[in-house]
């Protein structure tokens, strides 16, 4: 279809497109569930004489192969015992269009492309969210009334905080683990690509949307300083902008691709993000990591086949220190019917790395099937409804925290507005006090202005918990670094490392890449604890600053190159000319000796030494070329080594500069805004002084100042109640969709 032809599609027909392919899709999952009913009764045939087999121990280090768990073997194809049955009334949940992992991309039905991207949909503010802005709105009005810029520019910063809802939560894990089938499963549509091979190039936002929508976002050019561009595609086209068959390596230099559709799941904000693989969980595609920091919660997918790896074990240790929600999601259980003795031993693996998150179990394969027949009872199989509850749950924290967040910064501006009405009201009510208020206002000033001075306390703390911080992040970052650069040598020296170089390069990176996210969490928890004290010092808690986040070192680790080329190593080179050096002079020298001795040796016997000393001769050549191999490979592993801790040493170092003068400059903001407060207070007790004695309706202003105030601050109050009261719940720790 051409660009012409798809601008101007009817909507009405892309609905029966869509409609369409639902039929077909429910179609096609009517056969597969009548072929997954036959094959899981032959399954329990088959075993109805004999237990179940035991899952085989493993370890986090050395975990089971994917798929080389025993049961997986045995029932492979075989689902659940659940049989889907046809609904006479629609169940709660709605009908996805189910499309089960087909060999090629899947993609959404086509319709019309528009013009330019589309803003994803703007979904109404809960009531909580309102209130909070409008007492906001009437703080700023209160601000701009005693000419307080300072504080409106505050204000409106926050209310931004409430005026965008949406929710954001990154799927991350390994690959092929299920986290393309997960994100569809949950909003019952065929979005994401699946394929047998790595699927997703790029990360995908799905989003709700009135109507069905899709853009791409570009990097910027190579040198150019700009932040890149979106351009609308066709929904239809998604697969060949994120999944790795349309997109291979990313060669469109796409940084997201963002999926617009209008799904019940989706309408209060949620937005879900399906990220690439991440490949030993430090590969290249670390863009995942870099969005952590700025996500309200992560779902990390693993499969039922195994039990978690060591990387996967670190990678969730690091996780937990740049998100403050870490949900794990152990899929394809439709596979696995003794899932829960992984998902048992997993969560004995994550305490034991004292690592603290809930585990819920999941199938797509059901979720899709429950959605395709309206089957309740499948739904509740496949974990869906736990999981759901779980993500709505984070969506309410969500709320509850961006509107707390706000109301602490009214509380500050309405703290300061207050003093200064209160100075001049004091001043009104009791003249006899005046020289003692001025007095104390005097010193109120002095203290604000001696916070702005070089050298007081809090700077000290700043400037001294940021250089602990830098020297404690290069030291960490150089001992990890060698300690992988050991390892790799100890590998090296084992082995031929020409045999299997591509293979070990990949390690190599991703190890090193490992060591530089779990640099980087580290990095993110320290200056959070020297933010910390830094506002105790200031008295600041309720007024908390917290830097913008920084982007975990991905970029810089796909700047790295390991360069290292091996001599060949065939016959020609590496055997047949030697051989033929080695048995030529052993003949030649044989039978010289002989000929000189009068000896008369046969020629035989000099073929026979020759070829001894021409084995010999080989074997010898063969060892010094593979240490020579291994020399050349541990030198380009230490200058790769080197190249890491200097590269991404500096932008740790760029980093740590970056927050604290970021951090600096908001204090000293804040620190300005106690100065001008204290001066305002100090001026509004002179001047009441002054009008007391001509202005008798003074006093009578002031107070309606107070009462509007006070209003104020009643809203903040009763919205911080109402907050306490429907604070979500602490979340249960118990395995979801249990199979009967």
């Amino acid at each position: 279809m051409s660009a012409d032809d798809r601008t101007g599609a009817d909507p009405a027909d892309a609905a029966r497109a869509m409609q369409e392919k639902a039929d077909k899709a429910r179609a096609e999952a009517l056969e597969r569930a009548a072929a997954a009913r036959e094959a899981r009764e032959e399954t329990r045939r088959r075993k109805e004489a004999t237990p179940p087999p035991a899952v085989r121990p493993t370890t986090p280090k050395a975990a089971t192969p994917k798929g080389a768990a025993p049961e997986a073997a045995a029932t492979h194809a075989a689902k659940p015992a659940a049989t889907p049955k046809p609904a006479a009334e629609p169940a709660a949940t709605p009908a996805p269009a189910k499309v089960a992992a087909p060999p090629k991309v899947a993609a959404p039905p086509k319709v019309a492309a528009p013009a330019k991207p589309a803003a994803p949909a703007k979904q109404a503010p809960s009531a909580a969210a309102k209130h909070a802005m409008d007492t906001v709105d009437m703080a700023i009005k209160a601000a701009t009334a005693y000419e307080r810029d300072d504080l409106v520019a505050r204000l409106r910063t926050a209310r931004t905080l409430l005026s965008d809802n949406s929710v954001r939560i990154p799927v991350v894990g390994e690959f092929k683990q299920g986290k393309s089938s997960l994100v569809n499963a949950l909003v019952g549509l065929p979005i994401c690509p699946v394929d047998d091979d790595i699927a997703t190039a790029v990360p995908t936002e799905v989003r709700h949307a009135a109507a069905p929508t899709a853009s791409a976002t570009f990097e910027a050019l190579p040198g150019s300083g700009g932040t890149g561009w979106t351009e609308s595609i066709p929904p239809a086209e998604v697969a060949t902008y994120a999944s790795e068959s349309g997109n291979p390596g990313n060669t469109r230099r796409l940084t997201s691709v963002t999926v617009g559709i209008d799904r019940p799941f989706l309408a209060d904000g949620l937005v879900l993000v399906d990220t690439p693989g991440v490949g030993g969980l430090g590969g290249p595609n670390q863009s995942a990591v870099a969005d952590l920091p700025r996500s309200h919660a992560c779902l990390f997918v693993s499969d039922a086949s195994r039990e978690l790896t060591d990387a996967e074990l670190r990678f969730l240790h690091a996780v937990a220190e740049l998100c403050p929600t870490v949900i794990m999601v152990l899929t394809k259980t439709d596979l696995y019917p003794h899932w829960t003795r992984i998902l048992e031993r997993n969560r004995a693996h994550l305490q034991r790395a004292g690592v603290r998150l809930e585990i819920f179990g999941f199938s797509s394969e059901l979720r899709m099937l429950a959605g395709a027949h309206r089957d309740e009872e499948l739904e509740e199989e496949s974990g869906a409804p736990q999981l759901v509850a779980r993500l709505q749950r984070v969506r309410e924290e969500a709320a509850h925290i961006a509107v707390r967040s706000v109301m602490i910064q009214v509380t500050s501006a309405l703290g300061q507005l207050e003093a200064a009405a209160r100075a001049r009201r004091d001043a009104l009510v009791d003249p006899a006090r005046q020289e003692a208020l001025v007095a104390q206002l005097t010193a109120a000033k002095e203290r604000a202005e001696g916070l702005r001075e070089k050298g007081t306390k809090w700077q000290s703390v700043l400037t001294d918990g940021f250089a602990d911080i830098t020297s404690n992040i290069d030291f960490d970052l150089r001992t990890r670094a060698r300690a992988v650069q050991r390892e790799a040598e100890e590998t090296i020296e084992e082995g031929d490392p020409a045999k299997n170089w591509e293979e070990f390069t990949d390690w190599l990176r991703r190890r090193l890449a490992t060591e530089a996210m779990e640099n980087y969490a580290l990095f993110v928890r320290r200056a959070k604890d020297v933010a910390v004290d830094v506002e105790r010092h200031l008295d600041m808690e309720q007024s908390r600053i917290t830097a913008r986040a920084v982007d975990a070192p991905h970029e810089t680790m796909a700047r790295l190159a390991l360069d290292v080329e091996f001599a060949p190593s065939g016959l020609r080179q590496s055997i047949k000319l030697p051989l033929l050096q080695k048995v030529f002079g052993g003949v030649i020298m044989l039978t010289m000796i002989s000929n000189m001795a009068g000896l008369g040796i046969p020629m035989a016997a000099g073929l026979l030494v020759g070829g001894a000393m021409g084995f010999f001769g080989v074997r010898e050549d063969r060892k010094k070329a593979l240490e020579k191999r291994r020399t050349d490979a541990k030198a380009g592993v230490r200058k790769y080594v080197d190249d890491f801790i200097n590269q991404v040493g500096k932008d740790s170092r760029d980093s740590i500069r970056h927050v604290q003068r970021e951090l600096r400059t908001a204090w000293t903001g804040r620190v300005a805004e106690l100065q001008r407060s204290s001066t305002a207070a100090l001026a509004a007790a002179q001047s009441a002084v002054q009008a007391g004695k001509t202005d008798t309706g003074a006093r009578e202003r002031i107070e309606k100042d107070l009462e509007s105030l006070g209003l104020v601050r009643a809203r903040v109050d009763d919205l911080g109640e109402h907050l306490r009261r429907t604070a979500p719940g602490q979340p249960r720790r118990e395995p979801a969709g249990r199979i009967s």
